[in-house]
């Protein structure tokens, strides 16, 4: 993976969430070691590409967890 980043999201409340958002996040192409911080409501990722990076995006609103505005 050539870059890395920190999205937030509000609705991130605990553990399940996390195994969640790995699973789903794992699932797409171009993004891999997936972080989660419940009590952070954070998510670190790594990425390939913005291709990569705005799939990851839609794939976190689609299962409800949309990430913070900056």
């Amino acid at each position: 993976m050539e870059q890395s980043i920190t999205l937030y999201a509000d609705d991130i409340s605990c553990q399940h969430c996390a195994m969640t958002i790995k699973r789903e996040l794992a699932s797409v192409d171009g993004i891999a070691d997936v972080q989660v911080d419940v009590a952070a409501k954070a998510i670190t990722f790594g990425y390939r590409d913005d291709e990569a990076l705005a799939r990851a995006k839609a794939t976190l609103d689609e299962i409800g967890y949309p990430i913070r505005a900056a």
